[in-house]
């Protein structure tokens, strides 16, 4: 961490501390200087310090050291906190001289401890093992590495779940509770890292993702609290196992013992990824859940200010501490999380820090202890419910849970308030990505991932590029457009009345415009910011082919900027907007369209332009003028869940243009043209406009009819890149490739990192001009006649796991001269039908690896051969 100046705010406090420990031949404290008493102007490492000084004040230099979790918490933030002030070399060594006697004075002479029962198989007995290895590192002392080879040992012998978790104690049989990851997998990460036991990391990574797997919500974004193996006890889910509620010290536990972990993680570890991917979801959800008036959160995350819940302090902090420290470090994008980091501290100095006559901190509403099962203080059973956790008792100060969370919260979210934080130093950032031992996270940190870096990490950047990606939400509000006019009988205009319930929604902060059960004649919609239209089950929109029903707006119609009608649906400059719901969109048809407008002017049916946080989810969608869904200019853009079936001419099922992070998920594709097409731009515009495709995954989709199952290009000036496609199924006599890439020496474009994998190919059309595979680098260009002298570049593209039950052909590569194709590889897959000798052609373009291609059963070889497959490597 930087040293930085810092007013002199070291404290009567301290100097109470620097006094006790001079007794005990420490060093002379230097003059006292009396706490600052304003709250303005007071940095965030200062209100640590400050809670630090006034926490060791109220309890002394410690007589009789204590072996627990929460002497280890606080112990761990001293330590910390010490080694972030400019007075690192006199105050840092009080703060461990304190420390050492706090925890350290448990280890006698021998390297025994006293009150540690290794038989408890307690994993709280574990977590001030941590702080050891600490003062092995910093002083040398053999007797705290004997000491943590001790508690190192218990790990061998703590009884696991049926599936390898730790239990969280012998009293706790078969249970595994949030609390636990915390106090063990800290120290089990720093003593492997430490004393070189690399071995280690598969268990503790397998711990947290374990915790993952049994206590995750994906409805809320939260963990509940524990998870009953075997379901007898009474608080567990007969079905799942897991506890009723989302204890916000718990989820605290969870969070600090991830970044802690990953601190001490190899930067390859197989499962790193896999937990930042965890990180990520939880970080998610507890933005979600913060409240948005103090930035703290409640005792209980999902339940807001219901009656008897309160904001409470230990939770919050530990939530700081965990998203400060891993935006710090690059493993949560800046722009996303620190904003939430930071309104979570200030809001505990300003609503839970109170300061004192003497000019001590004192930190409030502090819940004092939660568990599961037996009898809890109170003498009531811990069912885990809402009313268990919000009647436990609220402490202020002398709970070292609270203070030290804070401590460790001000240390992580100062240093992220500061321009010169690690989050910008190089080895953080993206210069760093050149060497292949760092995660992408870790190298990328919270700027975009850059081409290089994608192509360097592959498939595991997709958590980075996923984590940019959130479904906007809207307030809790619905306009029904019946309210405004509208009549569900097949023939009322409509348009009026859904514009009204609309800018209503809209003038009101947002909300849901409701389309209710039936059909409603309109013309074109254009949402505001903040709008959700949402039609019901049987609810049908019907859009009139009538160029007077539709605003004259810009639009890009095939990569060009114009002004021209609008689509059906419509946004321009709008942020968080939706379509949403299971009713039916129908564009009238492409012929009607055409009839009225003309080939060139048909619109494409929902385009938001230049717009931020898209949703477009669940919706049946047929007989689109042109292409179906097509955001242009827009950034964060989720579609999903939709059923898509148009087969006339030019209809696409979904063409991002010019878009940043996008995710098309769970879709049904069966369409008269490309199924997805990525595109950037056309020509001298798109060079232009200069606005390139970045970041667009599809996953989870099935793909019919259609000229290809995901498409980049025609239009692809300046670029698409960073492209993944996985888990999707592909199918139909009337599918022409499964991956198709297009360009030409007009468009000139960079088509570069763009991956497949773990596709179910079933069959792709006949014909000279369909293949699996087709690279059409001469698309509608002719030699003399197109105009254009460009570059078509093709780039960093891998396709893996890919099976084809009837696939003709695999590849066609069609290509000018001044055409750059390179870096293009299949690999582990399997293809039924296409010749094993066409491959030869693509020797020095193309490379095949673990590729085998079947004969069809149906076919019969030629007498005298013996050639049933070919393995290509």
């Amino acid at each position: 961490m930087k040293l930085r100046a810092l007013p002199c705010a070291v404290g009567a406090a301290l100097a109470v501390l620097a006094a006790a420990l001079a007794a005990a031949d420490s060093p002379p404290a230097p003059a006292s200087v009396n706490l600052p008493q304003v709250r303005d102007g007071t940095t965030r490492l200062e209100w640590a310090q400050r809670m630090a000084d006034s926490e060791i004040k109220r309890l002394g230099v410690p007589a009789t050291p204590k072996w627990d979790y929460t002497s280890a918490l606080f112990a761990t933030s001293l330590l910390e906190l010490g080694n972030s002030t400019p007075l690192k070399n006199f105050t840092g060594r009080n703060y461990r001289d304190y420390v050492e006697r706090l925890i350290g004075g448990c280890v006698n002479a021998e390297g025994n401890i006293t009150s540690y029962k290794a038989g408890d198989h307690s994993l709280d007995e574990v977590a001030p093992a941590r702080v050891l290895v600490t003062l092995y590192t910093l002083t040398g002392d053999a007797r705290y590495k004997k000491a943590a080879d001790l508690v190192h040992a218990q790990f061998k012998e703590q009884p696991r779940t049926s599936d390898g978790g730790f239990w969280h104690k012998q009293g706790y049989p078969n249970q595994m509770w949030l609390d636990g990851l915390y106090m063990g997998e800290p120290f089990y990460a720093a003593y492997a890292k430490v004393f070189n036991q690399p071995s280690d990391f598969d268990d503790i990574t397998k711990q947290i993702l374990l915790a993952d797997q049994h206590t995750y919500d994906p409805k809320t974004g939260l963990f509940y609290h524990g998870w009953d193996d075997t379901r007898k006890q009474s608080w567990a889910d007969p079905a799942t196992g897991h506890s009723p509620s989302f204890w916000g010290r718990g989820e605290g536990w969870y969070a600090m013992a991830m970044v802690d972990v990953l601190e001490d993680l190899p930067a390859d570890h197989p499962n790193r990824v896999k937990i930042l991917d965890v990180l990520h979801r939880l970080a998610d959800g507890l933005v979600r859940w913060q409240d948005p008036q103090t930035g703290l959160w409640w005792q209980v995350l999902d339940q807001g200010s219901r009656e008897g819940n309160y904001l409470e302090a230990s939770g919050s902090s530990m939530f700081v501490y965990a998203l400060a420290k891993a935006v710090n470090h690059g493993w949560l994008p800046k722009e996303k999380y620190a904003a939430a980091a930071l309104r979570g501290f200030d809001g505990l100095t300003n609503t839970l820090v109170k300061s004192n006559a003497d000019g001590s901190l004192s930190l409030t509403q502090i819940c004092e202890t939660a568990g599961l099962g037996r009898l809890g203080n109170s003498g009531a059973y811990r069912d885990g419910t809402f009313d268990y956790y919000v009647h436990q008792t609220r402490m202020v100060n002398d709970d070292l849970k609270g203070v030290g969370a804070f401590v460790l919260a001000g240390v992580e979210a100062d240093e992220l308030g500061v321009s010169d934080s690690k989050s910008n130093h190089a080895a953080e950032g993206q210069p760093a990505a050149a060497s292949s031992t760092v995660s992408p996270r870790d190298a990328a940190n919270a700027a975009d991932l850059t081409p290089e870096q994608v192509a360097q990490f592959g498939w595991e950047a997709l958590p980075q590029i996923l984590a940019h990606i959130k479904e906007p939400t809207f307030p809790d509000k619905n306009f029904p457009i019946t309210d405004y006019g509208a009549k569900a009988d097949g023939t009322t205009d409509c348009t009026d009345a859904i514009r009204q319930a609309i800018a209503a929604c809209h003038a009101a902060g947002g909300g849901h415009v409701v389309v209710p059960e039936g059909t409603f004649l309109t013309g074109g919609i254009q949402l505001l910011s903040n709008v959700d239209l949402h039609l019901t089950d049987s609810a049908v929109l019907q859009f009139v082919p009538d160029p007077a029903k539709y605003p004259r707006v810009l639009v890009r119609h095939e990569g060009v900027e114009r002004t021209d009608i609008s689509g059906p649906i419509y946004a321009f400059e709008q942020e968080n907007i939706a379509v949403t719901g299971k009713g039916v969109l129908d564009g009238g048809g492409e012929r009607n369209w055409v009839a009225q407008v003309g080939a060139n002017s048909r619109p494409n049916f929902i385009v938001p332009l230049r717009c931020k946080n898209v949703l477009i989810d669940g919706l049946t969608i047929h007989d689109s003028p042109m292409w179906e869904i097509n955001p242009v200019y827009c950034t964060n853009v989720i579609v999903r869940n939709l059923n898509i079936s148009s087969h006339d001419a030019n209809n696409d099922g979904c063409d991002p243009d010019s878009c940043k992070y996008v995710l098309i998920d769970h879709c049904t594709f069966d369409t008269g043209d490309d199924c997805i097409a990525i595109k950037c731009g056309k020509d001298d515009d798109g060079r232009r406009v200069n606005v390139p495709t970045e970041f667009v995954i599809v996953r989870n989709c099935t793909m019919k009819d259609g000229h290809g199952g995901v498409t980049l290009g025609s239009e692809c000036t300046p670029a698409i890149r960073n492209v993944f496609v996985e888990d999707c199924v592909m199918s139909s006599p009337n599918l022409n490739a499964f991956f198709r890439f297009k360009d030409s020496p007009a468009r000139g474009g960079i088509i570069e990192n763009a991956y497949m994998r773990n596709v179910q190919v079933g069959t792709i059309a006949r014909g000279n001009s369909n293949a699996g595979i087709l690279i059409q680098y001469n698309y509608q260009y002719t030699p003399g006649r197109t105009p254009g002298n460009y570059t078509p570049i093709l780039r960093n593209v891998n396709i893996s796991n890919v099976t084809g039950a009837n696939v003709p052909r695999l590849v066609i590569l069609q290509a000018p001269a001044n055409a750059v194709i390179e870096n293009i590889s299949v690999s582990n897959c399997t293809f039924t039908g296409p010749n094993p000798n066409e491959l030869d052609q693509f020797a020095g373009k193309i490379k095949f690896d673990n590729v085998k291609i079947l004969i069809p059963t149906a076919v019969i070889p030629p007498p005298g051969s013996s050639i049933l497959s070919a393995d290509w490597h």
